[in-house]
């Protein structure tokens, strides 16, 4: 596809860009979606006519998705991920570095999805609007991210425009100038996101559970933290967080697409060869990982709601990216979730004690937790725990039966086969995966390990973790005559 047919494509959506920036101050990432999407389905629909017209040549080998990932570790620290792939004319970036709740406070909660956000609103040498425009022009896109882990920048461009987009990802990571004017309007977005969690149920329960679980530290804190934290939240914290994490020595960057793994390389040590180190940034990880309580307490707590229904989640501490029998629980958790689950047909179908119902499985750098849910009446709040109870002492004392296993480890396998035909995605899962000590190719061994749980390692991995002594209970809904949803 040539830049004239992209440019063609994006001139037609160029009214919808324009019309989405008068609304939100920027194109957002509909918008950078909605291009993508027509420049990838244009591209590809290009490229199958191509390919079955053209005849047999010795390059038609090499132009599919088996090429291996190169890792290069720079003199600073920087860790690079490059991966050729030749079906479309597209390039991928991805940078992620250590950051997120983690490595914050509870004063300043919240700080990195701000610092997130600032990083691509203006730089000293680009304005906010300057770097829209330039990404916009060539149809690509440009985001940043921040979690509970980790935080970052993603990028899309055209092969052609490759340079753009290693200079644009190079300048926002390392150059933000956290203007005041957008540190202002990015904080109130933020306060607003977090006074909009209250009306989520889910969530809002989610997020006491784990203040219970861990404390007001580490996976304790809100990744967008709390009104008062990201109100008091100054230019000074944002540049001194950034001066400290956003470091090369604290990064892995990864290059997927329609490029030369060389080209690649030389290129990349050009833009951040000369990107300063942080000294102290290994053993300032190691001091700032915070861990749940290893024996949690227990017990119930309780927040209202001017609401008609309530919502119960039932935490366990849980276990870490790097625990042998984080798989078997992953499993525990799929077979737990689905409409054809076993918590479903038993609180919901059977019982009908439940809106709906289901389990999550937080797995961290430290360890996370494992938790059942259900959204109810207020009235039924105490039966529903009570048989949340019981199937968390049925997986202890059975397990799963052969067939649930099989569905489950049908399930995970394929869903986690399809992430890896997108090629953004498969690089940010390589990119995270060796951020966080697990290695690029992490995920090209986890099908078997997932493939190879026994009954047996279900069974221990929930009599290890399902514990009722350590169980956390966390109820959001509106106050009845028993009490808050009791």
């Amino acid at each position: 596809m040539t830049k004239t047919e992209t440019r063609c494509i994006l001139e037609a959506e160029r009214n919808v860009c324009a019309r989405r920036q008068n609304e939100s101050g920027g194109c957002g990432q509909a918008c950078f979606a909605l291009v993508a999407a027509l420049l990838y389905s244009a591209a590809r629909m290009k490229h199958v006519i191509e390919e079955a017209s053209a005849p047999p040549s010795a390059a038609s080998g090499v132009t599919g998705t088996d090429h291996a990932v190169h890792k290069f570790n720079l003199p600073n620290g920087l860790r690079l991920l490059v991966k050729e792939d030749h079906r479309l004319p597209f390039v991928e970036f991805r940078a992620a570095l250590r950051g997120g709740a983690l490595a914050e406070t509870p004063a300043l909660s919240g700080l990195t999805q701000l610092l997130a956000k600032l990083l691509v609103k203006g730089t000293p040498t680009r304005t906010a609007e300057q770097i829209a425009i330039e990404i916009e022009s060539v149809g690509g896109s440009l985001d940043a991210f921040g979690g509970n882990n980790s935080f970052g920048v993603s990028a899309e461009v055209m092969r052609e425009d490759f340079a753009l987009g290693l200079e644009l990802v190079a300048e926002v990571l390392r150059r933000p100038a956290f203007p005041a004017d957008a540190v202002e309007r990015e904080r109130e977005v933020q306060l607003a996101g977090i006074r909009a969690q209250r009306d989520d149920l889910l969530r809002s329960a989610v997020l006491l559970m784990r203040r219970s679980l861990f404390g007001g530290t580490g996976y304790g804190l809100d990744s967008l933290g709390t009104e008062e934290s990201v109100t008091r939240l100054t230019v000074d914290d944002l540049r001194a967080f950034h001066a400290r994490l956003a470091v090369p020595n604290n990064c892995v960057f990864a290059i997927y697409g329609d490029v030369e793994v060389e080209a690649v390389r030389a290129a990349v040590e050009q833009a951040f060869g000369d990107w300063p180190p942080n000294g102290g940034i290994e053993g300032m990880a190691k001091s700032e990982v915070r861990s749940a309580k290893s024996e949690a307490d227990g017990g119930r707590t309780t927040e209202t709601r001017d609401k008609k229904q309530a919502v119960v989640v039932m935490g366990f501490p849980g276990t870490t990216l790097h625990a042998p029998d984080r798989f078997a629980l992953e499993l525990i958790q799929e077979t737990c979730s689905d409409l054809g689950s076993r918590l479903f047909m038993r609180i919901r179908d059977r019982l009908g004690l439940a809106y709906y119902t289901g389990a999550m499985n937080f797995m961290g750098l430290v360890p996370g937790f494992f938790a059942f849910y259900a959204g109810t009446e207020p009235e039924k709040v105490a039966l529903v725990e009570a048989e949340m109870l019981k199937e968390a002492e049925l997986l202890r004392a059975e397990g799963l039966s052969a067939e649930e296993l099989k569905r489950s480890k049908a399930k995970v396998i394929g869903q986690k086969k399809i992430a890896r035909q997108e090629l953004g995605g498969q690089a940010m899962t390589n990119v995270l995966d060796e951020l966080y000590g697990l290695g690029y190719a992490n995920s090209d061994a986890e099908d078997a390990k997932f493939d190879a749980v026994t009954l047996d390692e279900v069974k221990v991995a929930a009599q290890k973790y399902l514990r009722p002594e350590a169980v956390v209970t966390a109820v959001v809904g509106p106050e009845t005559k028993a009490g808050i949803a009791a």
